[in-house]
């Protein structure tokens, strides 16, 4: 049985520490950690999954179905009251599914920092996630407002060069899609302050805002890597579904019109999309924490919190790292 080696959150890290130190403490914690995402956060997770799934297989026989000279099917679909159902019931699901894993994977770290142990019950983690549910609630809802308003105030520019030249429209979507990206990547950070220190909305934004600042880079960095490794890992299930939707359509030609996989294939293409959307959604859990690794390296580099910490406890030599990201 391997030793357990307390992986430490308050020091800095470069880029590949950051990257490598996530990835090490998932495999460390990947049995009690998954465990309490599949009991907490699985059955919205499940239900979100099963309604993607389902969408993607529709979606694909009416792409096959128009393709085929069925016009009118386009319009029945995207009338049809049962679609726009289960497009509210899947935004529903996928908020709360997204609120309920965020809220499992930073309480399970705020655990692991307490206790010191990878050994930790999903009763102790939903005890607090129940206690924290909807303040991440809230904060998703206001971050979402944020950033609408946001999209509509730096449209202005887009228009502006609209104006001037309809050549410049080009300028102006480059801008507008740059500057929602910095915001974004610049507000990564408001869950984990919100749960190591428990500040409100906004005060959690302008933290935010100072932690990364002369850092974006390095945050950008840390959560595109993992994001990318979530992705690559999820379609493992997505490849063999598309395989499975294509060689079935090709298979069921009927003179000038197509059908969509059905049967044994329809099922198995809705199952692996399921996977898929399950996969990627439990796996979200990689960039969260590479993100709250991220916070504890800034707030080290720029307040030593670490260091003051081991200086009041018999000021002992700091174990964390001096060098200094290339970013």
């Amino acid at each position: 049985m391997k030793e357990f080696r307390f992986i430490e959150f308050q020091q800095m890290r470069d880029f590949s520490e950051k990257v490598s130190t996530t990835l090490s403490f998932v495999t460390q914690n990947f049995k009690s950690l998954f465990r309490s995402i599949l009991y907490i956060a699985g059955p919205p997770l499940l239900i979100v999954s099963i309604l993607g799934g389902t969408f993607m297989s529709d979606f694909f026989k009416l792409s096959l179905q128009s393709r085929g000279g069925d016009p009118d099917a386009a319009l029945a679909y995207f009338t049809s009251v049962n679609l726009w159902l289960q497009i509210i019931a899947m935004l529903i699901f996928f908020l709360v599914s997204m609120v309920m894993t965020t809220a499992t994977v930073n309480n399970y770290l705020i655990l692991y920092r307490e206790k010191k142990t990878n050994v930790i019950e999903v009763s102790d983690v939903w005890v607090r996630v129940r206690e924290t549910f909807w303040m991440y609630m809230r904060t998703s809802l206001l971050f979402g407002v944020f950033f609408v308003l946001a999209f509509f105030v730096l449209t202005i520019p887009t228009f502006v060069l609209t104006a001037i030249s309809p050549f410049l429209v080009i300028f102006g979507v480059i801008f507008l899609m740059s500057a929602i990206f910095y915001l974004y990547i610049s507000t990564s950070l408001i869950y984990v302050i919100q749960a190591f220190e428990e500040k409100g909305f906004f005060s959690s934004v302008e933290r935010s805002f100072y932690l990364t600042r002369g850092k974006w880079w390095s945050t950008f960095g840390t959560y595109f890597i993992l994001a990318m490794l979530v992705g690559i890992i999820s379609y493992v299930f997505f490849i063999p579904g598309y395989i499975i939707m294509v060689v079935s359509a090709l298979h069921s030609v009927k003179e000038n019109s197509f059908e969509g996989p059905g049967g044994f294939s329809g099922t198995m293409v809705i199952v692996l999309m399921t996977l898929y959307y399950l996969c990627q959604m439990v796996l979200t859990c990689l960039p969260n924490i590479g993100l709250a690794f991220q916070y504890f390296n800034l707030v080290e580099m720029k307040e030593a919190k670490g260091l003051m910490n081991q200086i009041d406890t018999l000021g002992q030599a700091p174990g964390a790292p001096t060098q200094e990201e290339h970013y």
